[in-house]
């Protein structure tokens, strides 16, 4: 029976990708996102399918636990991933063969894990390379692992492969490409389109800094850059925008036709949790939202933007 993959298309996302892929050479691979991951699973057949790196859609949870229910008749589904579930759901609701979730960890360490024994021994460095570039670098097994490593050269690999995959968001089979490589043992350094695309994407990093510095404004105590430009990243946008005015939240929003997506990150010393935070606000406004505590992002129509903005800065201001 054929192993099907559903991965996000970030560097945690293809990393866990890639480590499944070296188990299962023969794999069909599908790069997808929360928005998408409904219709893409309607789109297969049934099989063994390993879902990576992709968090439950709070407003396509019912629909999608049908579509696990309706794969798990015929084969095996394994969910692995790192974000919160939605609100109200608990693992044991998941209706997979196996649920391998903790929002403590990377979804590439979670997969490493689950596959270790069956792992050529210098995967573990494809682990380390999604769990760095996500911002899950303090576990006892990626310090652990850089005690066998250069740190230096680990994350020097990691910044390649992660700023390669900003610049090529839209480029599925190029993502697809990297996730063969990496799982044949390559180094991001030893892909020439992965360094050059990256020091493509420092270059565009450092003119959105400025981009952001000169557009940033406040609204009622948030930071918030509009309309990032194509081809920018909205969530470094969001990033940026915090440490340059040194407020508690940084906003940043990118128009697709009839909606609008929104990055958010937080100070890790400010306590809200954007992940409960904006799936709640989204819902108000007829949006999804969801993603990490410090971290997350929502889809909100055109005209409910606005009061969604609006929002989020008086509940921002409710917390001393």
């Amino acid at each position: 029976m054929a192993v099907k993959i559903f991965s996000h298309g970030d560097a945690d996302g293809i990393c866990a990708a890639s480590l499944i892929t070296s188990v299962y050479p023969d794999c069909e691979i599908w790069i997808t996102s929360p928005v998408g991951l409904l219709k893409d699973l309607k789109e297969t057949e049934a099989g063994d399918v390993f879902i990576c790196d992709v968090a439950i859609s709070e407003r396509d949870k019912k629909e999608l636990f049908e579509e696990f229910a309706r794969i798990r008749e015929k084969g095996r589904i394994t969910y692995i991933d790192h974000h919160p579930l939605p609100l109200g759901i608990m693992r044991a609701d998941v209706p997979a063969s196996r649920v391998i979730t903790s929002s403590l960890k990377s979804t590439s360490e979670l997969t490493y894990q689950m596959l270790q024994d069956n792992l050529p021994k210098t995967m573990d460095r494809v682990a380390l390379f999604g769990a760095i570039s996500d911002y899950c670098d303090e576990t006892e097994f990626v310090l652990r692992s850089l005690d066998i490593y250069d740190k230096r050269t680990i994350y020097f690999e990691a910044g390649l492969l992660s700023q390669c995959l900003g610049a090529v968001k839209g480029d599925y089979p190029f993502k697809k490409e990297i996730i063969r490589h990496l799982a044949e043992g390559e180094l991001p350094s030893e892909i020439n389109e992965v360094v050059k695309m990256a020091i493509k994407a420092t270059k565009k990093e450092w003119k959105l800094y400025n981009y952001v510095d000169k557009k940033v404004s406040i609204h009622n105590g948030i930071a918030v850059v509009s309309d990032v430009p194509q081809g920018l990243s909205p969530t470094k946008a969001a990033k940026f925008a915090m440490g340059i005015t040194g407020s508690r939240i940084g906003v940043s929003t990118k128009s697709r036709n009839k909606h609008v997506d929104v990055s958010v990150r937080k100070r890790r010393d400010f306590p809200l949790d954007l992940n409960r935070t904006l799936r709640n606000i989204a819902l108000r406004f007829n949006g999804t939202g969801g993603g990490h505590p410090n971290a997350a992002g929502a889809r909100i129509p055109q005209e409910n933007l606005n009061n969604f903005i609006e929002f989020l800065a008086r509940e921002v201001s409710s917390i001393s």
